[in-house]
């Protein structure tokens, strides 16, 4: 019979990889942020914003009612890893009110230190896709964006 202990470090392993498995959304909520420019919204309204508030803000075409759903996913993973924060209203509605940290003011777009387009730019479909081909550069050598994309990522320069 296995110990307690034994069974613990099983399961702490076991959730490490749950969390190396899922990092990658990470960056894409991040990426989400800034495409939506949400920090930018907040800092705009000059205090705590609320999700329908955030969400008349968005360039759309979607009524409110159909970005509210995903906004709420993207608001509570950004707000779990400390880039946004949330707290109840003052005013006895309940209504969870959403704003700036120290990590989301850059992500500020017109901010000089800004990290908006290092952002934007990391996660792109254009350096993202060299990494599907991480394995076979193991196996048969190579370069991964050459890989991906036909061509040395020095021919963009």
């Amino acid at each position: 019979m296995e110990s307690a202990d034994v069974r613990e470090d099983v399961l702490r392993g076991q959730a490490q990889v749950w969390q190396l498995m899922f990092a990658f959304a990470d960056s894409m909520a991040l990426k989400s942020a800034v495409e939506l420019r949400l920090a930018d919204i907040m800092h705009c309204h000059g205090s705590p914003i609320t999700l329908p508030q955030l969400a008349t803000r968005i360039n759309s075409s979607c009524p409110d009612v159909h970005i509210i759903p995903s906004l709420t996913r993207i608001m509570r993973m950004l707000v779990g890893k400390g880039v946004f924060a949330a707290h109840r209203s003052s005013d006895g509605s309940e209504e969870t009110m959403y704003g700036l940290t120290q990590i989301s003011k850059w992500l500020l777009r017109d901010s000089e230190m800004s990290l908006a387009p290092m952002i934007l730019f990391q996660n792109s479909q254009l350096l993202q896709a060299p990494w599907h081909h991480l394995s076979q550069c193991v196996e048969e050598g190579g370069n991964a964006f050459k890989k991906a994309h036909g061509c040395e990522m020095s021919d963009f320069a």
